[in-house]
């Protein structure tokens, strides 16, 4: 019998930054902020740039979802900002774990902004 494992691209930088992106969205007031104003005041504070975010009204279990790079010593990792319909805090998925068809985009989509970025 073979044990195959699945294959990471996560570096344990990307994984600290993850960790860094829950730690600033606990301490945002959500209520007052709502749900964009929280990521963005979180993701200014660790030099994080949000991608899109959309209403997802209780598909796959979710209100919100926000589509998020962290970017440190020229690095990227991708994620996700999701608020369950329970309610409660916000959660961080990685892009490559997340189980969201939305992760499917968020790399294309990065691309497709850079690509914008160098034609202006």
């Amino acid at each position: 019998m073979q044990t195959v494992l699945p294959e990471r691209h996560e570096t344990a930088s990307s994984s600290l930054e993850l960790v860094e992106l829950e730690l600033a969205l606990k301490h945002q007031d959500f209520v007052e902020l709502g749900f964009e104003g929280a990521v963005r005041q979180a993701l200014d504070q660790i030099n994080g740039r949000l991608l899109f975010h959309m209403r997802l009204d209780g598909m796959n279990d979710c209100d919100w979802v926000a589509a998020v790079v962290l970017e440190e010593h020229d690095e990227h990792a991708y994620a996700l900002v999701v608020q369950r319909t329970g309610g409660g805090s916000l959660e961080v998925e990685d892009i490559n774990t997340s189980e969201l068809p939305v992760a499917r985009i968020v790399n294309a989509y990065a691309g497709l902004m850079t690509s914008l970025d160098r034609v202006q």
